[in-house]
């Protein structure tokens, strides 16, 4: 692994990003807080119109409200919230998947307030207080009396949510080096958290003790982010180049390496500093400050949409899916960690393997798996005799189509990190992690519209997957193995310094990237 480079502080940062990512798994929480058992009648003389296998849920609800006195709820593999609130059907069930969409308009709103907060602040204190806020909450979720205040402190937590992967994740990526990025996404990544995931709602088999237990694993990165630095890189941005020496050191030091800054580099930046620090605040304006990064924002932005709507939409529906509960969920999770390893030996082995074709390819392949779903799911059956094998085959193709969504994550967030410059870095991932929530809002919609319909999720998924899939094609830069330091001197891959101070701070900004 020497061709890495690693350290044991990029270890160190790595294995901080993935207790992040135990908390941000959250996100999915709803696959299990709204698990929704299997209903059915006591009554001797009652019979559904058909058989149960062609009903869907609203009719089944329909259809035992009219003639049934006595419904039998079937035992669950989870205890859920909708058991709790006796949230079945109804008006009551639509209330269920609100709280969902709640909670994901809390990571939204996040996205923005954390996003500007990085950049001007810091990206330490920010992740600090966001996740420090997200874990008193996340505790407090699993006492709520009822759904709106459960709803209430997930709308905090999904702020929380976004904090994590916006500025946490912003903070991470700007301590380790560009080839060790697609490394940490292959082995420090969202597939292993859920299985964490998972294995917490397997043993807690509640909901309330699974929220407290997952806000819980997030403690241990509030104490190492009192002993890590802020971002040399933010620093540096600023012109405060005094408390970027300080900031190196301590890398160096928690790196077990020696500090070897070019001392004629610093004396020149601290007059610099001395002249003039950057105290400008940044917003959402300054991605369109120039067309080279509006354009990248308007491409990213699209493509983190549409991942996100395919993503979560397919997620949050596969607990409406037959089969064993659990066992699709830990496949599912397995299948996510294990595909991400050929991430980094694809890249690493293949040099032609760029970002868009991390892009493509998993989309192509996941357009190609929901369709199938769709035909298995449309296609007659008579008497539900074959109905055993279909979902089984559907949970198969689901679990595929799953893991290469996934992979387009990846694409996503590697491209987001590794084309905005670092005085806007988080802003810019900010506003693409809004747009993925405001995606990511229509998620609970299709999971309850699959109980009118089953295959209306996945024709959603699919017809913006081919957009997505299209914009890619024409419109996605490739920024595989960019230097983050040389996009801060004029906010493209290819632009050179401008300034004597501009290559100052880019060279000082590169001694510990």
């Amino acid at each position: 692994m020497a061709f890495l480079n690693l350290n044991r502080f990029h270890v160190l940062c790595m294995i901080l990003w993935q207790f992040g990512l135990f908390y941000a798994c959250q996100l999915i929480f709803p696959i299990f807080y709204n698990f929704n058992p299997s209903l059915s009648c006591q009554d001797p003389n009652f019979h559904f119109s058909k058989p149960k296998c062609k009903l869907s849920k609203v009719e089944i609800c329909s259809e035992l409200t009219a003639n049934c006195s006595k419904w039998l709820i079937e035992p669950a593999p989870f205890r859920s919230m909708v058991q709790d609130f006796k949230m079945y059907c109804g008006s009551a069930a639509y209330d269920s998947a609100w709280v969902a969409t709640i909670q994901f308009i809390g990571a939204l709103v996040g996205a923005v307030i954390y996003g500007h907060l990085g950049d001007y602040f810091g990206r330490k204190p920010v992740s600090f207080i966001g996740i420090s806020i997200g874990i008193v909450f996340g505790v407090a979720a699993g006492f709520a009396p009822n759904w709106k205040l459960f709803a209430i402190a997930l709308f905090i937590c999904g702020t929380s949510v976004a904090c994590v992967m916006v500025v946490f994740y912003a903070y991470i990526l700007e301590f380790i080096e560009p080839q060790q990025r697609v490394f940490m996404r292959s082995f420090f990544n969202w597939g292993y958290a859920r299985l964490v995931f998972t294995l917490a709602c397997f043993l807690c088999e509640n909901w309330r003790a699974t929220a407290i237990v997952i806000s819980l694993l997030a403690v241990p990165v509030l104490p190492m982010l009192l002993i890590l630095p802020e971002s040399p890189k933010w620093y540096a941005t600023k012109k405060r180049f005094r408390e970027m020496k300080s900031a190196e050191k301590r890398v160096a030091w928690l790196s077990g390496l020696p500090y070897d800054a070019d001392l004629k580099i610093l004396e020149e930046s601290e007059k610099s500093e001395s002249l003039e620090k950057d105290t400008k605040i940044y917003t959402i304006r300054d991605l369109f400050s120039s067309w080279p990064i509006a354009y990248s924002t308007i491409v990213i932005g699209s493509l983190w949409f549409s991942t996100s709507v395919s993503s979560f939409g397919a997620d949050l529906n596969s607990g409406n899916l037959a089969g064993n509960f659990y066992l699709s969920q830990f496949v599912s999770a397995a299948a996510i960690a294990l595909s991400k390893i050929s991430i980094f030996l694809l890249d690493t082995y293949l040099p032609s393997f760029n970002r868009q074709k991390l892009h493509q390819i998993p989309q192509i392949i996941m357009i190609c798996c929901y369709s199938a779903i769709m035909v298995l799911m449309i296609s007659p059956d008579q008497d539900c005799s074959s109905q055993g094998s279909r979902n089984l085959a559907i949970i198969i193709i689901n679990i595929i189509g799953a893991s290469f969504i996934e992979l387009t994550w990846d694409a996503c967030y590697l491209v987001a990190a590794e084309i905005f410059p670092t005085r806007i870095r988080t802003i810019g991932i900010g506003t693409c992690s809004l747009l993925a929530r405001t995606g990511a809002l229509l998620a609970p919609q299709m999971a309850y519209l699959s109980d009118i319909y089953r295959p209306i999720p996945y024709a959603i998924v699919c017809s913006i997957g081919i957009i997505s899939l299209l914009v890619s094609c024409f419109f996605l830069p490739d920024t595989k193995g960019v230097d983050l330091a040389a996009l801060d001197n004029g906010g493209n891959l290819n632009s050179a310094p401008n300034s004597e101070e501009d290559e100052i701070r880019i060279e000082v900004a590169e001694n510990f990237a």
